[in-house]
């Protein structure tokens, strides 16, 4: 089934009325038998499709599906103005591999989204869980005039930003957890993953990925992930995915100029307000290992400051475990 028709089919269908196969046959170009089949591939990409007796198909609940005229009038005319391109699709192994696969002079300010993912990925090789037509799964493209040792906050960079398109979206209460996970009341909301090449002395190019959880399906597909998470939708359940792709770039872009110019210095301030870890026990995997300490803020190059009673060590790298002591 291709993305095209996953998109028409997916566009086509209603919550509020039935699509009779017939209808739908004719809007697709195909024959009936063929609608039970491509019926059957959005099912497994996470939409619940109802089958009403002698009437059709209905959607179990609506569907908004991103929109690029939506997106890019949402954003500041400024902010439009830095995009390269947009790029919007059905299905995708990832948003950032699909990303990184353009041509290099390609990416920078080039945004890819999508309603699906097949392969997302989080940090250290996680699957990153991506229904189709419920979350946000954007990558943005970035070229820098720097050096990779001066990228390192560059993650943390992305996770404020992607706190402030929340906060502007409606949002109170989450925090960043370091480097760049966002959590609500404890569970995850929000992963961003930062992927960078290039020479030692720079230039760099970055594809930075957001994935933020809408409205995930309380179903098979979310039964697979190993951590506590949350969704916008728990909060704010008029939120609309494609205002909140607008809120989003925007952010990225601005902080991201600002970065470039100015360093981490200017983010300071707002890490230590949203900083999710500052006094609390954690356990830090490196690798085999782990170590055990309590959170102390980070130091000018990002690194998490962890203080284990005998040392302060500085760790560029890592997952982080809360413990439930805190001091």
């Amino acid at each position: 089934m291709s993305s095209a028709v996953v998109q028409r089919l997916a566009c086509y269908l209603s919550a509020t009325e039935t699509r009779s196969g017939e209808a739908i046959g004719h809007k697709l170009g195909c024959s009936r038998a063929a609608v039970w089949k491509h019926v059957e591939a959005l099912r497994q990409l996470g939409i619940t499709i109802d089958a009403v007796a002698g009437q059709g198909y209905l959607l179990r609940e609506p569907l908004e599906l991103l929109d690029k005229a939506s997106i890019l009038a949402g954003l500041d005319p400024l902010i439009r103005k830095k995009l390269t391109s947009m790029i919007i699709e059905a299905s995708v192994d990832s948003t950032s591999s699909t990303l990184q696969r353009l041509p290099i002079t390609q990416q920078h300010a080039a945004v890819l989204l999508a309603e699906h993912q097949s392969l997302g990925r989080g940090r250290r090789g996680r699957q990153w869980h991506s229904p189709y037509g419920r979350n946000l799964y954007l990558s943005l493209g970035w070229k820098f005039e720097k050096s990779l040792s001066e990228l390192g906050c560059l993650p943390l960079v992305v996770a404020l930003a992607t706190a402030r398109a929340l906060q502007r979206a409606g949002l109170s209460g989450h925090c960043v957890k370091w480097p760049n996970d966002l959590l609500l009341e404890g569970r995850k909301l929000c992963g961003c993953l930062v992927e960078v090449q290039g020479d030692s002395q720079g230039p760099c190019h970055a594809v930075l990925g957001v994935g933020i959880n809408v409205h995930m399906p309380a179903s098979e597909v979310a039964t697979g992930i190993d951590q506590p998470w949350t969704d916008l939708h728990s909060k704010l359940p008029t939120c609309s995915r494609n205002d909140l792709a607008s809120l989003l770039l925007e952010e990225l872009i601005k902080q991201l100029l600002l970065f470039a110019q100015q360093g981490f210095a200017p983010f300071r301030d707002h890490w230590q307000q949203m900083d999710g870890l500052k006094g609390q026990i954690v356990e830090v995997f490196t690798g085999s290992s782990s170590v055990q300490g309590t959170a102390s803020g980070i130091d000018d190059r990002g690194a998490l400051m962890l203080d284990t009673g005998k040392e302060v060590l500085r760790l560029h790298s890592g997952e982080v475990s809360l413990r439930k002591t805190k001091i």
